[in-house]
């Protein structure tokens, strides 16, 4: 199953379960767990998922992480992974978004409870006991033997950033995300960028904290830095573009559901101005033939790149994937599902 989950997280872009504790999570599943664990997974290969597979697929993920088990811990609730995953079937059953649900947590003592009595259920018809006083020494403890260990791809599939091209000749670069392994040496947090060139100008979109990323449960934005092309004939006679001179503007958590849409399609375009010390910069999306163009400027300075359709894919992940950062249990279809719902 673990091999078969990887496989998802690559074609759906859900949430990938944390590569040290997926094998304990997985043989720890009671039958009835494990079964719609092992359903969803078939239903995502088959392209034939609905809005529930994905949510369980969230969950399962968010419960082999230990911030979350530590954040429950906080509020005196003290489990197994496997044990939460049950839980939470059983409170998903009853209406339960469980992000949503446990972000709020230590403002809903009611949900505290709730949650409480779904572990106590499920500690029952599972055999499976709470933990009173420490987490379980299992998920600290070496993995048992996985057998589709030996076939299965690595966890960290990261790459270095591409270089950025000399001349427009070459229109896009993205870098390609890695699932972290917590249980690595610390490292600098991945920059996941996406770059655009064109004729007069080139962007790099970047996924970044904005200063209000609080107040929208943790989401993350897109910082944009955009550049004017050099003549091949410039004074440094090399072309490329001007970095230099660079201009940047971060869209904020509420603009971003709506530069969402338009790579969606749903709207044919936005604009967002009032940016900058000044409030003279401001950033347009805008559908047009065989793609979009998206455009930065500031006072009578403008820049324009043209985004064809094939690179739309990329410019939408990068966007899917700053909000669903931070989220408890978040994944990129599920962004997707809300910005679709909102419009």
């Amino acid at each position: 199953m673990r091999t078969r989950w990887l496989q998802v997280c690559r074609a759906r872009g859900t949430p990938a379960p944390d590569p040290a504790r997926v094998v304990p999570f997985l043989s720890g599943l009671d039958e009835q767990a494990h079964e719609a664990l092992a359903q969803a997974l078939v239903l995502c290969l088959k392209g034939q998922e609905k809005r529930r597979e994905l949510e369980i697929l969230a969950w399962a993920a968010g419960c082999t992480r230990p911030a979350l088990l530590a954040q429950l811990q906080a509020q005196g609730i003290v489990c197994t992974g496997h044990a939460l995953f049950g839980a939470g079937l059983d409170l998903m059953a009853s209406g339960w978004d469980m992000s949503a649900r446990l972000a709020q947590l230590a403002d809903h003592p009611d949900d505290v409870a709730l949650l409480r009595e779904a572990l106590a259920r499920q500690a029952s018809a599972s055999s499976l006991g709470l933990e009173t006083q420490a987490l379980p020494a299992m998920d600290n403890a070496a993995a048992p033997l996985d057998p589709d260990q030996e076939t299965a791809p690595d966890w960290d599939q990261g790459a270095d950033t591409p270089p950025e091209p000399s001349d427009p000749s070459e229109p896009f670069i993205a870098t390609r995300h890695a699932f972290a392994d917590p249980s690595a040496p610390a490292r600098a947090p991945e920059r996941l960028q996406v770059k655009l060139f064109g004729s007069q100008a080139a962007h790099t979109l970047e996924i970044g904290p904005h200063r209000r990323s609080s107040s929208f449960m943790g989401v993350q934005v897109v910082t944009i830095e955009s550049a004017r092309a050099l003549s091949k004939d410039g004074s440094d006679g090399s072309g490329g573009y001007d970095w230099g001179r660079k201009l940047t503007v971060q869209l904020t958590p509420e603009e971003m559901p709506g530069a969402m849409a338009v790579l969606m399609n749903l709207s044919a375009s936005v604009r967002f101005g009032q940016h900058g010390a000044a409030r003279d910069k401001f950033v347009e999306l805008r559908r047009q033939d065989a793609g979009m163009v998206l455009v930065t400027g500031q006072g009578s300075a403008v820049y324009a790149v043209p985004v064809k359709t094939g690179q739309l894919y990329y410019v939408l992940g990068l966007f899917a994937q700053a909000m669903a950062r931070g989220l408890p249990g978040g994944s990129v279809a599920e962004v997707l599902a809300l910005v679709k719902a909102s419009q």
